[in-house]
This record gives C-alpha cells, sequence and structure tokens, in this order.
C-alpha cells in the first residue's frame, strides 16, 4: 500500500487544486463607502480657521513635528485641508488606542479605505509593494493617506503649488517614459525612438495620455523640439495586447486557430480534442503558437516591465517599503517627504542616524508607538521586543516637508541597472552572484517550493533570488554587515528591490587592486578594504581601506543629488521629456566654467529656461546662500557651494580656468594637457598644449567632447540579461488596475561589468559631442509554455530600427574623480604599444570576452554537429562543473564531480516526488545533447537568434531553425526540412562548403531599416555586407547568400540561393576559413590570406593576397590581424584594413596551429597536440606564450576555441577532436583573487567534458556584447538616443591616425615641455 501513498496524495492534491485557486485569486473584496467630498485646500485663511480644521485631529495627535508639513509659519493649513476628514470628532487616548469609543471616534474622524486589510488600516504606515493598490482606491482614501499624492495634488496643494504639480505630472519622475519607451523601441516593440510610452494617471486612476503645453496643447515649436521636448505620450498598452517585435521561428507561420492542443496561456482544451488541420503551408499541428496575439506571442520586455520589478515603482504610485533602500511615498512626498533608508553618512548625511530601516522619529504619539507592521531587528538581525523599542516600518521620519532631500531617498527609483544614475554615483553596480559567494549562499542546497519561490520573486525578481541567502529579508537587510567579512568585494548598505549592490573599486588592466598612489594592494592585504581603526562607516569625505572605492568625488565629498539637480531637475519644466539628458537644466560648466572663463552660475543644460537660472540667487533650507564668490588672500576668486542637505557641510568648487593656469596654485598639469591639447600636436608630433593653442585647435574642445569623457573613473556596463517568461505563473501587474493574469517573468542580469570604457557620439540635443557610452540593456528572451515546455530559449530580440537589441547609449557624469580619471592611451595609441586590446574596446568593435555562450556550446563535428548542454537552466544558469556553481547549487555541482566524472552527458536529474508528494521542489530536469547530422564535415557554423548557420563540407551551406533545442515536447529539435510545399528550402548547395562567416552575431533584420525608419529617428543605414552570409568554398571559393527573409517573419520566401559566386583565377582555391570585418573579407586559401573588399557585396574586389604557407585561419582585434598557418601563429598589421603589413618579428611558433581566439590581452590557439596555447599579446608586437595546457595529456587534438563571461568569471570552450568537448573555466574569484578588471591573467581549470558521436572540430562563437560598430564603420547594436550613434571609420581614424594616414602614439606622462604659454599681447593693442 506505501507504494501507492504518493501517487494517492498526488490526487486528493489535484482535487483540492481548484479550491486553492479560488481562493488566491479571490483577493480583498473591496468595502462599500459613503465618502463626502472636502474642498480644495485654501491659499490663506486665518488662525481661527486653521484650529477649527484641526481641533478634533490634536484631541489623538497631541503633538506634531510641522502642524502644516511645511517649517514656515506662513503657511496656514489645518489638518483637514490636505487631508480630509472630520475635525469636529474628538478621541480620548488616554482610554487606549484599543478602546470601542477611541475605535469609533477614529472612524468618524478618519477617511477610510475600501481595502484596509491591504493598507494594514488603521496602521499609518506605508503598506508593503501596494503597486497598483492607490489605482484601486477611492481618490478621497488616498487624499487621506496623502494629500500630494499626484492624483489629488491639486486639490490639497494646488492653491500656491499647481504650476509645480502639472509640471512634475509630465516630468520622467512620473512617466518613466525613458525605460517604456527605450524598452519598446530598443527591442522592437515600436519603431519610434522618439518615445510615446509614459504613466500617467485622471483622479480616478484612469490611464491618461499626457500632452505638453502649448497652443493648442500638445504642440511643440520647432526650438521646443530641438531641444528634445515631446507634444505627448500615450499610456503603454497592457502585455496582453501588445505583439512582440519579433515572431521567432519563423519556419512555419502557424495556423489561425489559437486554441491549439499545446495552449500556452489560459486553460487546456477543455474537449481534449486536436483542432482541424488546415491548408498546407498554415497547419495548426504545430510545435507552438507563433503568430502575434496567439498564444504567448507577446513583447516579453512589456510583459516584464507591468509585473516584476525593474524601476517600479514611479512616483505615480508608493514605494515597496520593504527592503532598505525602498521606502518612500508617492506624488510630492515621494522626494519632499524623508524616508531612512541608508545609515552610510556619505549617502544620507544627517538622515543616516534613523537607520535603514523606514521607521519614524515623530513626536506624533499615534505614530511613535506603533510596533507592528515590520518590527525593527538588532545589529545581527535578531529580534527585539517591541516592548524595548522596536518601531513600525513604513512611516516618514517626520511629518515634515522639507528641501533638504538626501540621495538614499532618490535612491528608491534611481538605482535599477539600465538607469543607474545613483548605483555608480556611489560607486557601485549590480553583484554577480560569484564575488564573496561563500557568504552569499547557503551551504546546503535551497529546494524551494513554488509558493516561497513565488514570495521570493515578489520582493526580487531576480530569478536566482529564492535560492540565495538573500531571498530571507533579515539576511538581506544586513549584508552590508558582512563587509568585515568579505574578501572580494564590499555591499552597499541600501537593497532596493532586494538586490545586491558591489563595490567598484580603482583597478590596474590586470585586475589588481589599487591605492591612491596606484600602488597594488594585494589580495590579502587585511586593510585592503578597512584600516584598521576605521568603524564600519567613515565620516564624509573619507575612502575607506587601502583600496580605492571609486565613488564619484562629488559624493566621497558629501553631495547629494540635490546639490545639483536643483528643483527643476526633479519637478520638471512643464515639458514632456523622454530622455533624461534632455530633462536636466544643469551642465558641469555651470559650476566648474572652462578652461577659458570662470562660471557664469547660470543653466545650461537642454531643459534651462532660455538665459538659464541663476544659481547665484538659490538659497538653502537656512537661509545661506547655495553658491558664493569669495576673494582669498591672493585676491584669487573662490567658489563655495553649501549642502542643501548638512547646514555644517561646504566645499570650495574646483575651477577649470584655475587648474590650467600654471601660475595658480590649483594648477594640474594633466588636467591642462587634456583640456588645452592641440589638434595639430599629433600631426607634427609635438604634442603641444597650453594656454598659447588656439581655441580652433584644441583636440578636445567643450563643443566637440563631453567634459566628463577624461574625468571619468569607469562605466558600468549591463552585458545581458535573461528574461524567460512562464506561462503558469499567476501574478498581478504592477500599474494600472493591478489585474492577476497568468504568466510572469523574472528579470537576470548575467554580466555587469565594470572594466569596459567606450566612446561614441551623443544624441543631438547634445551637439552629437564625443562622450563615453555604455551597454545599457542586451536581452535574452525565453518562453515556458503551459506545459512546461521551452518552446523557445536565450533569444535576443531586434530593434525597431533593424539593429540588434544590443543596446548602447551616453554615459553620464556620474563617475567623476579627480586622480583615478582616463588618460591618453586609454583613447590614443600608446607608446608602449600595449593597448590595443584597449582600443578594441574603446571604439566598441569588441573583445570577444563579454561573450554570451548560454545553454548549449555548439560544435561541429565530423559528421554533423551537436548542441552540447552547458550550464543550468534554472538561474543564476551557472556553467555547469563551475565556481558558480559549486556554491549556487551544492548538490548539483556535486553530482556533477562526483557522479558523472565531470561529463556532459544525457541525463535526468531530480525526483518525480519529494517528500510531500510534489514535484516542484526537486523537478525533473532532462540534460541531452542533441545532435543533427549532415551530409559532411562541418568546419564552420555560427549561432545567431534561432538560426544556426552551417557550413557543411559537399552538402554546402544550410541553415537550420534550433529554437526548440530545449523542448521537451519536441522529438526533432533542430529542423532543416520544409513543414510543407509551401515550407522553406534553406540549403545553398556547393562542392566543398569549408566556412561560414556572419557579418554579426547579434540577431538583425535590415529590411525594418527602411528610409522612413532612419529619417524619423535620426538612425544610420546598414552597410550591404550585412544583407549576406559569406560562404567560402575550397573549390568554388567564395560565395555570398542574401540571407534577409529570415528575420522577416514570413516563412513562404525562406528559399535561399546564391548571390555572388567569386573565385577570379582560382585566388580562392582551397578556401578554409573566412573572418569579416564589416566589408572587409580576410579568407585563408592555398594562394595564403586574401583580402576581399565587401563593400558592394555584388562585385567583390580583390584588395590584397599575402603569400603564406598552409594558411588556416584568422582573426582581427582593431589594427592587427593573427593568422595561422603551418609554422604557427603570425601577425599582420591592418591599420589600412585593405593592405595587411606582415609582422615577421611577432610569430609565435606552433607545430600545427589551427583555429585561434582573440581575447582582450589573450590569443587562445587551438594548438591540436599541443593542446591549448595561451599567448599573452597585450604587446602584439612582443608576443609571449603564457600557457600551453593539456591537463595532463586529456586535451591534446585541439581544432578550435572559443571564450565566454558567465556572471564573472571567464570560461573557454574546446572542441578537442577525437576527444570531443571541453569546458574550461579560465577565472574565479578561487582561482584568481584578480578576477574584476580588464584582462586578469587567465588560470586555466578543467570543469566539464563531454564526449562527441564523432571528432569535434569547430565552435559556435558566443552572442557579442560589446561589439557596436565593425571595423570599418557599419553599425551593429541600436544606440537609445536620438542621433546618438558608434563612429564612423573616418572618426575613429581621428584618434589614431594622422591626416596623412600614419598612426601617432602617446605617452600618459606629462611633458611640460611641450607648455604653449599664452600669446602675449603688445601694449597698446
Amino acid at each position: 500500500m506505501h507504494r501507492f501513498l504518493p501517487f494517492l496524495l498526488l490526487v486528493l492534491s489535484a482535487l483540492a487544486l481548484p479550491v486553492a485557486m479560488l481562493h488566491a485569486s479571490g483577493g480583498e473584496k473591496p468595502v462599500a463607502r459613503v465618502y463626502i467630498a472636502s474642498p480644495p485646500a485654501p491659499m490663506s485663511q486665518t488662525a481661527a480657521q486653521v484650529a477649527a480644521k484641526s481641533d478634533g485631529c490634536y484631541s489623538c495627535h497631541t503633538r506634531t513635528d510641522e502642524p502644516s508639513m511645511h517649517a514656515t509659519p506662513a503657511v496656514m493649513l489645518g489638518c483637514v485641508d490636505c487631508h480630509g476628514g472630520n475635525a469636529a470628532v474628538r478621541g480620548d487616548p488616554a482610554r487606549g488606542f484599543d478602546d470601542p469609543d477611541y475605535v469609533a471616534a477614529r472612524e468618524r474622524a478618519h477617511v477610510l479605505p475600501r481595502f484596509p486589510e491591504a493598507w494594514h488600516y488603521p496602521s499609518s504606515a506605508n503598506p508593503q509593494r501596494s503597486y497598483a493598490l492607490l489605482n484601486r482606491e477611492a481618490p478621497e482614501f488616498v487624499r487621506f493617506v496623502n494629500p500630494s499624492d499626484y492624483r489629488v495634488a491639486r486639490e490639497a496643494c494646488g492653491a500656491c503649488h499647481l504650476q509645480v504639480i502639472e509640471a512634475a505630472e509630465r516630468s520622467l519622475m512620473a512617466t518613466g517614459a525613458m525605460l517604456w519607451g527605450g524598452a519598446a523601441y530598443n527591442n522592437g516593440v515600436v519603431p519610434y525612438k522618439n518615445y510615446i510610452f509614459g504613466e500617467a494617471y485622471t483622479r480616478d486612476s484612469q490611464a491618461a495620455k499626457i500632452v505638453s503645453p502649448g497652443d493648442p496643447p500638445g504642440t511643440l515649436t520647432p526650438e521646443q523640439q530641438a531641444r528634445g521636448a515631446l507634444a505627448a505620450l500615450y499610456p503603454l498598452p497592457t502585455w496582453q495586447v501588445t505583439p512582440p517585435g519579433d515572431v521567432f521561428r519563423v519556419f512555419e507561420r502557424g495556423g489561425r486557430n489559437i486554441g491549439t492542443q499545446f495552449p500556452e496561456i489560459g486553460l487546456p482544451n477543455p474537449t481534449g480534442s486536436i483542432q482541424r488541420l488546415e491548408e498546407p503551408g498554415r497547419p495548426d499541428l504545430k510545435q507552438s503558437s507563433r503568430g502575434p496575439g496567439t498564444g504567448l506571442r507577446v513583447a516579453i520586455p512589456v510583459l516584464n516591465l507591468q509585473k516584476t520589478r525593474l524601476n517600479d515603482p514611479y512616483m505615480w504610485f508608493i514605494g515597496t517599503n520593504d527592503q532598505p533602500g525602498d521606502y518612500r511615498h508617492s506624488g510630492c512626498s515621494g522626494c519632499h517627504v524623508v524616508y531612512a533608508n541608508d545609515r552610510e553618512p556619505r549617502h544620507s548625511l544627517i538622515y543616516a542616524p534613523y537607520g535603514r530601516d523606514g521607521q519614524s522619529a515623530t513626536v506624533d504619539p499615534t505614530i511613535a508607538a506603533k510596533t507592528a507592521h515590520g518590527a525593527l531587528k538588532g545589529p545581527a538581525g535578531e529580534p527585539v521586543d517591541p516592548a524595548s523599542g522596536g518601531k513600525e516600518s513604513g512611516p516618514p521620519i517626520r511629518h515634515s516637508f522639507t528641501r533638504a532631500i538626501p540621495t538614499s531617498q532618490c535612491m528608491t527609483c534611481h538605482m535599477h541597472q539600465p538607469n543607474i544614475f545613483l548605483n555608480s554615483y556611489l560607486g557601485y553596480t549590480m553583484w554577480d552572484y560569484e564575488a564573496d559567494a561563500p557568504l552569499m549562499w547557503p551551504a546546503q542546497q535551497k529546494y524551494p517550493t513554488a509558493a516561497e519561490t513565488h514570495a521570493a520573486l515578489e520582493r526580487n525578481p531576480e530569478g536566482a533570488n529564492p535560492r540565495g541567502n538573500w531571498s530571507d529579508p533579515d539576511f538581506l537587510r544586513n549584508v552590508y554587515d558582512l563587509n568585515a567579512r568579505a574578501k572580494d568585494t564590499q555591499f552597499a548598505d541600501y537593497h532596493g528591490h532586494g538586490w545586491n549592490f558591489r563595490a567598484v573599486f580603482k583597478r590596474d588592466r590586470a585586475g589588481n587592486l589599487l591605492d591612491a598612489e596606484g600602488k597594488i594592494v594585494w589580495p590579502d592585504d587585511p586593510e585592503k578594504f578597512r584600516r584598521k581603526g576605521e568603524g564600519k562607516f567613515v565620516p564624509v569625505g573619507v575612502n575607506p581601506g587601502k583600496a580605492v572605492h571609486l565613488m564619484d568625488i562629488h559624493a566621497e565629498k558629501g553631495m547629494q543629488c540635490a546639490d545639483c539637480h536643483f528643483a527643476q531637475d526633479s519637478h520638471g519644466n512643464g515639458f514632456i521629456y523622454g530622455e533624461v539628458e534632455n530633462a536636466i537644466e544643469i551642465g558641469c560648466k555651470d559650476c566648474h566654467g572652462t578652461a577659458d572663463a570662470y562660471p557664469t552660475l547660470l543653466t545650461s543644460g537642454p531643459a534651462a529656461p532660455p538665459k538659464g537660472t541663476d544659481l547665484a540667487l538659490l538659497r538653502n533650507p537656512d537661509g545661506q546662500r547655495r553658491f558664493e564668490w569669495f576673494y582669498d588672500a591672493g585676491g584669487r576668486r573662490r567658489l563655495v557651494q553649501r549642502s542643501i542637505v548638512d547646514p555644517k557641510l561646504e566645499w570650495e568648487v574646483s575651477l577649470v580656468k584655475d587648474s590650467v593656469d600654471p601660475a595658480n596654485p590649483h594648477f594640474n598639469a594633466k588636467a591642462a594637457r587634456a583640456k588645452l591639447m592641440s589638434r595639430s600636436g599629433a600631426e607634427d608630433g609635438s604634442f603641444a598644449f597650453g594656454l598659447g593653442v588656439a581655441k580652433s585647435d584644441r583636440a578636445h574642445n567643450d563643443e566637440d567632447v563631453a567634459c566628463f569623457t577624461c574625468h571619468l573613473s569607469w562605466t558600468t556596463s549591463c552585458g545581458g540579461c535573461h528574461l524567460p517568461i512562464e506561462a503558469n505563473w499567476k501574478t498581478t501587474s504592477h500599474h494600472y488596475e493591478g489585474e492577476e493574469t497568468r504568466n510572469f517573468a523574472t528579470y537576470n542580469p548575467q554580466v555587469a561589468r565594470d572594466d569596459m570604457f567606450q566612446l561614441g557620439k551623443h544624441m543631438t540635443t547634445k551637439g552629437n559631442e564625443t562622450a563615453p557610452v555604455r551597454s545599457t540593456s542586451a536581452l535574452v528572451l525565453s518562453s515556458t509554455n503551459i506545459n512546461r515546455e521551452r518552446i523557445y530559449i536565450q533569444q535576443p530580440p531586434v530593434s525597431g530600427i533593424g539593429f540588434s537589441s544590443q543596446a548602447f547609449a551616453p554615459h553620464f557624469p556620474h563617475t567623476v574623480r579627480r586622480t583615478e580619471t582616463k588618460t591618453c592611451s586609454d583613447c590614443h595609441l600608446s607608446a608602449k604599444d600595449d593597448n590595443n586590446a584597449i582600443m578594441a574596446q574603446l571604439l566598441l568593435l569588441g573583445t570577444n570576452t563579454a561573450n554570451f555562450v548560454g545553454l548549449n556550446a555548439w560544435t561541429g563535428l565530423e559528421n554533423g554537429f551537436e548542441a552540447m548542454r552547458v550550464t543550468e537552466w534554472g538561474e543564476p544558469q551557472a556553467v555547469i562543473g563551475s565556481y558558480l556553481q559549486k556554491y549556487a547549487y551544492p548538490d548539483y555541482w556535486r553530482m556533477h564531480v562526483e557522479r558523472n566524472g565531470r561529463e556532459l552527458k544525457d541525463w535526468v536529474r531530480g525526483k518525480t516526488f519529494d517528500r510531500k508528494a510534489s514535484g516542484e521542489t526537486h523537478p525533473l530536469e532532462e540534460f541531452r545533447n542533441v545532435m543533427k547530422g549532415t551530409a559532411d564535415r562541418v568546419g564552420c557554423l555560427q549561432l545567431r537568434g534561432e538560426y544556426m548557420y552551417v557550413a557543411e563540407g559537399k552538402g554546402g551551406f544550410r541553415v537550420y531553425d534550433v529554437a526548440s533545442v530545449a523542448n521537451k515536447g519536441v522529438s526533432a529539435p533542430i529542423l532543416s526540412a520544409p513543414f510543407s510545399k509551401l515550407g522553406q528550402n534553406t540549403n545553398v548547395a556547393s562542392k566543398n562548403a569549408t566556412c561560414v562567416a556572419l557579418p554579426t552575431n547579434q540577431p538583425i533584420n535590415p529590411l525594418r531599416n527602411t528610409p522612413e525608419r532612419r529619417k524619423i529617428n535620426q538612425e544610420q543605414p546598414f552597410l550591404p555586407i550585412y544583407s549576406y552570409a559569406a560562404v567560402t568554398d575550397s573549390v568554388e571559393g567564395l560565395i555570398l547568400v542574401n540571407i534577409e527573409t529570415l528575420a522577416d517573419g514570413e516563412f513562404r520566401n525562406n528559399f535561399l540561393k546564391r548571390a555572388v559566386t567569386w573565385n577570379p583565377n582560382g585566388v580562392l582555391n582551397g578556401a578554409r576559413h573566412v573572418q569579416l570585418a564589416g566589408q572587409i573579407a580576410y579568407i585563408t586559401a592555398d594562394a595564403g590570406l586574401v583580402v576581399v573588399d565587401l563593400a558592394d557585396p555584388l562585385h567583390p574586389r580583390l584588395a590584397a593576397v599575402r603569400p603564406l604557407r598552409e594558411a588556416r585561419a584568422s582573426a582581427i582585434q582593431f589594427r592587427y590581424l593573427w593568422v595561422t598557418d603551418v609554422e604557427g601563429l603570425k601577425l599582420f598589421d591592418v591599420t589600412r584594413l585593405t593592405d595587411p603589413v606582415a609582422i615577421p618579428s611577432a610569430t609565435v611558433r606552433f607545430a600545427d596551429a589551427r583555429r585561434v581566439y582573440l581575447a582582450r590581452t589573450y590569443a587562445y590557439v587551438a594548438a591540436k597536440g599541443e593542446g591549448l596555447a595561451i599567448v599573452d599579446i597585450t604587446n602584439p608586437l612582443r608576443p609571449a606564450i603564457y600557457a600551453r595546457e593539456t591537463f595532463g595529456g586529456r586535451m591534446n587534438d585541439v581544432e578550435d576555441v572559443i571564450v565566454g563571461s558567465t556572471n564573472a568569471s571567464l570560461f573557454a570552450y574546446v572542441a578537442d577532436g577525437r576527444n570531443g568537448l571541453k569546458v574550461i573555466q579560465l577565472t574565479s574569484p578561487e582561482s584568481q583573487p584578480n578576477f574584476y578588471g580588464f584582462s586578469p591573467a587567465p588560470k586555466p581549470e578543467l570543469i566539464a567534458w563531454a564526449r562527441t558521436r564523432s571528432p569535434a572540430l569547430a565552435l559556435s562563437k558566443g552572442l557579442d556584447r560589446d561589439r557596436a560598430v565593425d571595423e570599418t564603420g557599419g553599425q551593429i547594436a541600436v544606440f537609445g538616443r536620438l542621433g546618438s550613434r558608434p563612429f564612423t571609420r573616418p572618426e575613429m581614424e581621428r584618434l589614431f591616425l594622422t591626416r596623412h594616414g600614419a598612426p601617432y602614439k602617446v605617452s600618459d606622462e606629462v611633458d611640460m615641455k611641450a607648455w604653449r604659454p599664452p600669446l602675449k599681447v603688445a601694449a597698446g593693442q
């Protein structure tokens, strides 16, 4: 009988399921109320009138912080003027707050909610994660709990502040237009880069369109449009009706019926019947619904925006009030009423002593005594007895408006990765799951139930969260206290949205920590993060420890956000903006001046008034001037700024004019050279700089280069995020009415880096100046249907203009330092010849390091290709056998190591039923390596989106549909044959296809790049080569195939054919490999290295031939091309892309070198019997073998290698011929303490291996995540600002070539002999 008990329990639980579901979906029913409208608050009134409107309130609220919420007694307001309610009712608190008579009086005096349970009524503390609760409440109660909420602020505050309220409703703080619009355009949901979506509501909480002021409203003048103002914003459509930007899996478009036998949303077919078959080419029997609007064919990014905590919530809603960094109210109070969010003095100043738990310091006895609804925890996380003084979390610190707003208040919104204005300012970025992993992951692997998982994801949308220690709110709250034991990083004291943030430190390019003088701080130095005697928190102006924490210098000195971003930047100027840069009125020069002039203290940003705001007129709350000029004893001008938050704090402002004047004590030679370098100095080699350089000759003019380009210390880069949609998860929307629907998508950062410095062109409203850019968003999308079938996995969408969704955008001046700034060799060729990889990164050419390999390592074989499963499916998607798997999944890691001997094989992990007869805690997970046979050997293959492009020898060139590779419900997960006669033929026959190269491995769609879209979105066209795949054939030469139709969503035109076959005079006989560098193809053939110009793909041009013996493969990095041949690894200078110049002195000898892969400062050479050779190419002219690794002879048939990043670690995937596939961890916190940094030295560890059905010959390169443009200037990735873009090829060349085409090189050492003093003007002139 006991054998059947689990099944009996399962049946009983199934019978009980509908009841549970009904209860869970019911929610709180609204209480019927009759509300009495309160009149608007008056502009003025007598003291007697004020008293009459407060008398009853004071009978219970016997003390208050500010009776009118305003510090000035000039404001005459009674309690009910703002809140409503009945001031005639008096209570007697002496009877006790629970006394029936007291409760009855309270109920008559207060405005009561429709949803008392959700509000924790009668608590006045903000409820946790209320989201759309305000939209379901009566406006009368909304006014009662927060008179400054935008829905009702006109009534409570409009008599005095109507203009400000109207501006604030249109501001980015309220609309969130940048995130909503950017996500829509970058991921192809809409074709408009000039954003059209934003959030706004009416008094009764209906989603509203908003318009800019104008005559008539909603119209703009050309001048206003030129400064970035938008005429109108519309509500973002709900996710259910938003079609996807891409129709994944287009080989079949699918039937017209939504309800197939494989439902993806809602309930299964109730009859159990199979839908009727439809006409050929439109089958209903298929693997998934694929047309827009069917099943899960919706825009996952929109689902993610509306149902998970990204930047939620904006100012139309209350903060989530559940974790440090989340406490605030809505509307005006969201900023002007301060909550306790952070104990760090540099983040909070005078508010730091109030803690980070959203607790009040009010004198109001009805609030001060509250202990429920989120009680205080002790320093070690222990519960505090309410009787000992633990306070309720959720109220503000004081019942008072203030302009003294700390940065810790701003962090409640401004700290998500694509919106990392505040994180970077404070010197933090998102934690990567690996740094100090032993402290953050449980020693025993967690197996959360579905209920536990959902509860954790409500607090934090990271899929990894339920498995980590930080899913426990008490652990999360005290993460900062782990810093004393942390070895790899330091954590922030704020945890908005439940996230952890790691500190960014000064490092050299090898990853070594550095102190203020640039000396190495060794990993085992006990004072690296805290000096002896330093406390948990350090005072303002102090850097803790020896290692330099790269918080912005302004932040380190104690400047809060409000010290730069004055009232207008928060309230808006009345116009609608979609870009933060356009909504800002302040500019760096307004306070710091320029090399030629002291600051005017007049604002000059795009949103500034026509004549600017005069900062000299600003006064702080204590009445002192915000800015004030003085003269020192030497008669020199000094500018002082006083803190808006702490009256005791002031700073002397650095003045650029003084920093470039050698006669001034503040002279800085490094700054002077950067600001006054002559453009002609590169031409004549003098590199002259100084006040004598004519402004027209300055290389870094203020109009041409953003001033913070050189002052920047670091930029954050979001290397990618995984958004998997789950059809079975019933969750509520955080917007609109908060409706409950199925489907949920977690948010999973994959590679968040701080070591990338990149340049591009700023947006049009910023004059298209040269500025730092950063990777802002790079989604890969997955979908699991209601049957738990993974109908597609890790698919990158395509932007609205057809460029890849690997989005970039201009950075901002929030990581500025005085010492840790950029140097000349960060942007120009180094005289030491040691920054070739740095230049590749700078110009957005990519460094092949942050590449995303994903769930499978795609391996080309002697008779097919195989998808080798190399990561976990759950989050974090740790590489199997890796350091991260060891800590995030310790049981699974042991199974891999001990049970499977590190072999990646076909097997099933998990249990059908756990101890509770459930399958949810130890789910069955099938690991399978999927092989597809081919007609011949696969010499090259490349994954792009849902397609695999394969050169298969005598089988020619073929494209396969691989979207279903992880779908357990599909028996043939790799498709090539047509589904019907109207299907497709993606095979191009050839005699012996040896290799295939795509211009980019990022999914693109040139067909979207129309002239109309380019005009309205200020975009560039694709280069023609981006419509083609380049195939080498050892007999036929070069074959170009137009592959545009694979991205158009139409299955009936996928009949690929040759566009060009090119082999003049047999120059490409024996062609083996092709490397595309934009429009230039480098082909290895019998003749050697053959260079082909493909500017006109239909008419290739032979550019050069460089003889080599048995040339095999090539790889390019900025100015250098590495080629393998029979003698080893050889180097060519390709400064002129079509004219390679051999550098024989740089040859590295190998007995049998095959493919080569360049990852920043290392070349990974597939050296056949010598294993994997790692060559240090920091200085390409002097390469040095760093390692030859065979792992004791276990890896001795190496044919190919690729490198990719997962979280904070670097991995190599090796096609080891007859030995199959090898997975190697190159860096980890355990093997390489300096795993952060631009290019830390690899420490190879064999962590996994797999047998292959035949010898492994080739690997598909991982998705490029730091490449936005090719070597010829062709744009690949979308840029998220109007007019912003990567450099063109001529613009790139200005950074390293003279006008005559000769390279120029720079030194980071300042030579004052090159100083040019100002020209003397003769007397009388």
